[in-house]
């Protein structure tokens, strides 16, 4: 309820083109460097996920010299552990406030002033939302996050498919003569997403659109922007994203 540089012609053999939208794959060397080296300038936190798994470390970039770069590790050593053995990194940043995210591979632990760290080549390809606009995943059907909202009668909460989803934020469907959104109206629920721990969050509506269905029922599109996402949601929601980028381009290949 209401609380009141021209990109190379070819992918990554490693990660292909998972992202559905090519206006903000970064592949010109210079341009990865340069974004690299910002994140340096700027001292941003990385963060690391091992296979692209939910266990992730807060990381940095530490150095970009050349064709590598050295990623700082984790202070826990079991977590170095599984970051070493692990087939490649999935990371997450930002440069000026916009998302960067990219994958490593063929890293290796090394000792740098002392301190663990992880060298490796520099990535293929950066995806970075350079016009900070948000790229909306339209969610497959047996695999959607969904959103509970609490029942105003006060009953079982009303759990509602996500048909697509962002960082910014997400949209639903519900039936048209709706009485449970109010556009500009703040709502608390828990957004479920696949293969990670739901999270309470809290989101305004934006508009509300009439939407006919393909077998010709009027329904009611509600597009809502996320008001205060918990530290982490962030990158629950990309690695959502990445997941089902990376499965649709391996169907589209036949793997």
């Amino acid at each position: 309820m209401p609380d009141h540089a021209s990109p190379a012609p070819t992918a990554s053999p490693h990660a292909g083109n998972l992202y559905a939208d090519e206006r903000f794959m970064v592949r010109n060397r210079h341009q990865i460097r340069h974004l690299l080296q910002a994140m340096i300038d700027q001292r941003a936190m990385v963060t690391v996920h091992p296979d692209g798994r939910d266990q992730s470390f807060p990381s940095a970039v530490l150095e970009v010299d050349g064709d590598s770069m050295v990623l700082d590790a984790s202070p826990v050593p079991s977590v170095n552990n599984t970051a070493e053995a692990a087939a490649g990194l999935l990371c997450f940043g930002q440069v000026d406030k916009v998302t960067v995210r990219f994958q490593l591979h063929g890293h290796r632990r090394i000792s740098r002033e002392g301190h663990v760290a992880f060298e490796v080549e520099l990535p293929d390809e950066v995806y970075h939302l350079q016009r900070r606009e948000f790229y909306r995943l339209e969610t497959p059907v047996g695999d959607s996050p969904y959103f509970e909202l609490p029942d105003p009668e006060g009953g079982t909460p009303i759990r509602l498919r996500v048909l697509d989803i962002s960082a910014g934020g997400i949209a639903l469907l519900l039936p048209p003569e709706q009485t449970l959104l109010n556009l500009q109206s703040r709502y608390t629920g828990v957004l479920d997403i696949p293969e990670s721990t739901p999270f309470s969050t809290a989101l305004v509506v934006c508009n509300l659109r009439q939407q006919k269905q393909p077998n010709g029922v009027e329904m009611t599109r509600a597009g809502l922007r996320f008001s205060d996402l918990p530290r982490g949601a962030d990158n629950t929601i990309q690695r959502y994203i990445f997941r089902i980028d990376r499965l649709r381009k391996a169907r589209s290949n036949g793997d």
